[in-house]
Formats: structure tokens, sequence, C-alpha cells
């Protein structure tokens, strides 16, 4: 359940609620309802699959579920998915810490930093990092509490009248960006042959509850910010949630003001983990469609490329946000709702089972 809530939560709290708030203004909040709702079908879907093959990835079944070519095909989708958020993720880390941290340093370098590190802990094995994420998830949902807690004077409940000012056409819209983020937990494709026998059959209940955590941590930071903004001003902010955390401003208590700080460093620990995880599953991924028999040779050339994708892909922040909510949405639901809902039906219908003895591992 850890995993899936940090791999979301770290990029997501940073342009939801203003993308958000765009589209559906005051009524953002009842977006994220959408949204949530959306994610757990999403999820649901994913899991189902994932435990019809307990012993194998995705990329290892389509062949078998869909055709050799189609099902080779399907997956390289996965494979590049996978790559495609890790480069994202890069991108979304250095435009932050360049912007709000370290302006006058190179975002090349930047973005360097955060995936030596993932080089690293790919290299030593995923293990410790998922044991220190335990650790560290929950401490940066007790530091978002705690922003929003020292800053809950400041909301405004006149902020989200009118209710469905405009309709629900907007409402929909501003869900969609949220539930495509939601979606990421799909990444259990990839993962489930390495959880242990004794939780697969929990993880329809593990996921679904990840999400609904996800939803409350998100809904609050929606409240939060189009409360104490404005959905006007809350849509404008690039970084909404570093903006709650650095409005916060207690006179008598100043130890307990401009908690930036305090978010900052855990939320960069959580956009190591989720690097980290969606790195793994792209080499790891590619090395099975490769029929390789370790990933670890992929490791550094797949660093090289994913960096360079990162550093290329996008002219500024501005275009990266533009792209966060009308394209990557779209992108990624096709591949976590359209492709997963395909294989699973498939695989359904035509009953076919995990191979005896057929594992995930390279």
């Amino acid at each position: 359940m850890n995993y899936a809530i940090s791999i979301v939560l770290a990029t997501a709290i940073l342009f939801v609620p203003s993308i958000t708030a765009q589209h559906a203004r005051q009524d953002a909040w009842l977006s994220l309802l959408l949204a949530g709702a959306f994610g757990a079908l999403v999820t649901y879907i994913a899991v189902r699959l994932a435990l019809r093959f307990p012993g194998e990835t995705v990329v290892q079944y389509t062949p078998r579920v869909l055709g050799p070519v189609l099902g080779k095909l399907v997956g390289f989708i996965y494979v590049y998915y996978y790559l495609f958020v890790a480069y994202f993720v890069q991108r979304e880390f250095s435009e932050l810490i360049n912007a709000a941290y370290l302006s006058r340093t190179p975002m090349i370098v930047i973005i360097c930093v955060l995936t030596l590190l993932a080089v690293y802990v790919l290299y030593q094995g995923l293990e410790v990092l998922c044991r220190v994420n335990t650790v560290v998830l929950w401490s940066m949902i007790g530091a978002i509490f705690l922003i929003i807690m020292l800053g809950i004077k400041e909301v405004r409940l006149e902020a989200f009248l009118p209710i469905l000012e405009n309709g629900p056409g907007p409402v929909i819209l501003g869900a969609v960006t949220p539930g495509s983020w939601f979606g990421e937990t799909t990444v259990i494709l990839m993962l489930m042959p390495f959880i242990l026998a004794t939780d697969q059959p929990r993880m329809v209940k593990f996921n679904l509850l990840a999400v609904l955590v996800l939803f409350l941590v998100l809904e609050m930071i929606v409240v939060a910010a189009v409360g104490q903004f404005g959905a006007a001003q809350a849509a404008t902010k690039l970084f909404p949630t570093l903006s709650l955390a650095r409005h916060v401003d207690i006179p008598a208590l100043p130890i307990f003001s401009r908690q930036d700080a305090v978010f900052m460093a855990f939320w960069v620990a959580g956009m190591l983990f989720k690097l980290t995880t969606f790195f793994y599953a792209g080499t790891l991924g590619l090395a099975q469609w490769l029929n390789l028999k370790d990933y670890r040779p992929l490791i550094l050339p797949l660093a090289v490329v994913i960096t360079a994708l990162s550093f290329q892909a996008w002219v500024d922040i501005t275009e990266l946000k533009s792209f966060s909510g009308e394209v990557f949405p779209f992108a990624i639901s096709f591949v976590q709702f359209i492709l997963t809902g395909l294989i699973l039906g498939v695989a359904v219908i035509r009953g076919i089972r995990p191979q005896p003895g057929k594992g995930g591992e390279v």
C-alpha cells in the first residue's frame, strides 16, 4: 500500500491543485471525487490482471494473451510508459528545485544528481528503499497535514460558492489529470511477482485503500489551496502546495512559520522513490522484452537516455505544466485503463492462466 501512495503523491501534490482549479474553479474539490472513483476502477483492473499472473510481469505474459506480435508491441508500450513517467518525474523535480531554491544551478546538474541516486539504488536493490519509504511517506503526509492545519484559519468557505456554477462539464475536465495520476498505481503490473505470496491475495484491498488515502490527502490540499488563495489565484500558481507551506505565518510561534523546508525534505525523498520505482519497472521490462538474463547492464544506458529526454522534452516550466494538464493524463490513461483492461478482458475470455514455474525475475 505504501508504495502505491508514494509513487502518486510525490508528483500529484505539485500540479494537481492548480490544474484542477483551472478547469473546475471553486468546484475543484468535486473533481477529486470523480478522480478518486476513476483511480479506484483503474487500480482494481490492474490488480486483478496482476493477480491472474502472480509470478509474471505484464511484459512476460502479454505475448501469450494477445499473440506474439501484438503482445510484444503492447509489452514495449508498457516499457516506454514506465520510462516516460521516469523522465517526466526527473523534469518535475528539477523544475521545482531550480525555480524555488537553486535558480543559478544548471538544470542538467539537478537532474543528474537525482538520477545517479536512483541508479545507485537500482544496483543495490529496492528492498532498502522500500523500507525507508514507509517512514518517509507517513512523515510527508504528517508534514502536509501540519501545513494545512496551521493555515486552516485562513480558509474561506465562500471561496467554494456557488457550487456547480457552470454545470458538471468543468468538474469532469478537472478530474482528468488527478484521475490519471491515481492510475499510476498500475505499476503493480511489474511488481506483483516480487510481493510475498501471502500478501498477494490482499493486494486489491491494499491498493484500493491506497487510492482512498491519496484521495483524502489531495482533497485536503485542493480545499486548502482554493480556500486560502481563491480559485482564480490557485489556478495560476505553479506549485500551490509549496505556496501553502510558505504561506504559514504564526508570529507567536515563529518556529512553525514557513514550513516549506519541512515539506521539501520529505518531498525530495518521495520523488527519489517514485523515479527509482518507475525506472526499475522500465529497465526490468526492457530486459524481459529483450529476453536478457539480468537487467543491470541496462541501467546506465537507460539512465543516460531518460536524462537526455528529460532535459530536451520541454522548453520550460510553463510548457511542462501545460503538458501535465493537456497531454500527460490522456497518454498514461490509455496505458493504465485501455490497454490494461484489454489484456484482462482477453485473458478472461481465453481462460489464460500463468505458466507453471514462470517468474518475474531476470
